[in-house]
């Protein structure tokens, strides 16, 4: 219900619940007696806070458990009133979702992998990236079981890498070359961590 008003700045007619649809008068009357309510605005999404945040995500595990990570993401982002939206799976949704023009000039932009790609670290470094950033912000989720590239003097080429020059054998201090260029990143494997950081990046 709370979703729904949300992306229709309405309430919904009812509410279902197994086979049976609920009345959203007797929804309200029932989660009122939990202590719980949902959360209306006159303004909708206008009135949550930070920049408008949009999440993808490389291919970790599978579809199911990587799009439930991502929702659980957006779910504790939207729990802390900022606006977050799956933009979905797969190894190019990192440049899809900056050539997308649904996504803001002000968006916070989130990629999670969960590996460390010399070639996607040192890619974000180039004047082609740039420009298709544009003013968007980029935030990079690192998650287990990818390489820590904090304090690593060199990351190599990844073995999937079918984009970079031949010549291109890997990046020197990553995680300096990120910085120096501008990005901030976390390695976690803890979604509470993760909403933290994202929330931290969108209001700052």
């Amino acid at each position: 219900a709370q979703n729904f008003y949300y992306s229709n700045n309405r309430l919904p007619t009812y509410v279902s619940y197994g086979s049976s649809k609920i009345n959203i008068d007797t929804f309200q009357r029932m989660i009122a007696l939990q202590g719980l309510e949902i959360n209306l605005r006159s303004e909708g999404l206008s009135s949550l806070i930070g920049k408008p945040v949009y999440i993808t995500s490389d291919n970790i595990i599978n579809s199911t458990t990587d799009n439930d990570r991502i929702n659980n993401i957006v779910n504790g982002l939207r729990a802390l009133e900022i606006n977050a939206y799956n933009m979905g799976l797969g190894p190019n949704t990192h440049i899809s979702v900056l050539q997308s023009s649904s996504v803001p000039n002000n968006a916070l932009v989130i990629d999670i992998y969960g590996g460390a790609c010399a070639g996607t670290l040192y890619e974000m470094g180039t004047s082609w990236y740039k420009s298709i950033r544009g003013t968007r912000e980029v935030f990079t989720v690192f998650w287990p079981p990818a390489k820590v590239i904090t304090g690593l003097a060199f990351l190599e080429r990844a073995h999937d890498d079918n984009f970079s020059p031949v010549s291109f054998t890997g990046l020197a201090h990553p995680d300096e070359y990120l910085v120096n260029n501008g990005y901030e990143y976390i390695y976690s494997g803890d979604i509470t961590s993760i909403v933290n950081a994202i929330f931290y990046q969108a209001t700052h």
